[in-house]
């Protein structure tokens, strides 16, 4: 791990990941390099090589990575590169992101490999960015639901600058980080309504996840038991629910059919 690391996690193995997610119901998911590993995607790739077809990767390379370092990635399994872009007073920026202004030299590169952007930011901060994702030409996956606060409501510029890009084609949200924007814990039902607003919106580009092993920096670890019935409880049908669950990520993350 990275010496200038904003926190250091529990030990999560890939058995330990199984183990949690297998009862309900998980056969296949998207490991995502996080921040206290920087750009040494060393763990990443062993991860997907034990995982034997199971796990889907998003990695973690500066700009300056090199052709043969790309396309190890992209033949290990690694489907995008993770990118945050905050601003500098927000207190959820951490040591080891990689800048979203790399993403302008990687871009033909990972079009070459048929890589997304995977975009942690603050969906408010979208209109600033907007130009620099739409010149990329590249499928954006915005993590946690464009991370601003849930007691905001829908009402707020970030949902609209997400609706917007949703509209346009190239954006995914992730329905994922409840436990990170809610104030509501543990039932986190301040979240619910920013959930339904984007599933009734556009579900053809939404996926889920479960943010296992919650590595957050202080506070007790979310349940992840409870985050996934709250995803059941929120999606009105079980249509939707298999979209979200099975069908978006199949088409976004490259599985194999199952």
């Amino acid at each position: 791990m990275l010496p200038e690391r904003s926190y250091t996690p529990r030990e999560a193995p890939l058995d330990a990941w199984r183990a949690k997610m297998a009862p309900l119901g998980f056969t296949h998911g998207v490991v995502v390099q996080p921040s206290f590993y920087g750009t040494d995607n060393t763990v990443l790739l062993n991860t997907l090589a034990q995982a034997g077809g199971a796990l889907a990767g998003v990695g973690a390379v500066q700009d300056d990575a090199t052709e043969s370092q790309l396309d190890a990635l992209a033949l290990a399994g690694v489907r995008g590169l993770r990118f945050a872009h905050l601003s500098v007073e927000d207190a959820r920026r951490l040591q080891g992101f990689v800048p979203l202004s790399a993403l302008r030299g990687l871009a033909p590169r990972m079009r070459a490999r048929g890589m997304h952007v995977n975009l942690l930011t603050d969906s408010r901060l979208l209109p600033d960015i907007e130009s620099d994702l739409r010149e990329a030409q590249l499928p954006v996956v915005l993590d946690h639901m464009g991370r601003a606060p849930a007691v905001l409501g829908v009402q707020h510029p970030g949902v609209s600058a997400m609706k917007k890009l949703l509209d346009q084609g190239w954006l995914w949200v992730k329905l994922s980080g409840v436990a990170n924007v809610s104030s509501q814990a543990p039932g986190y039902e301040d979240a619910h309504e920013l959930h339904a607003h984007l599933v009734s919106h556009c579900p053809d580009r939404l996926v889920w996840g479960s943010d296992w092993p919650h590595t957050r920096p202080k506070g007790n670890a979310p349940s992840t038991d409870v985050i996934f019935q709250r995803f059941l409880d929120w999606t009105s049908s079980s249509e939707l629910q298999f979209r979200i669950l099975n069908t978006n990520p199949l088409e976004l993350y490259r599985f194999p059919r199952v």
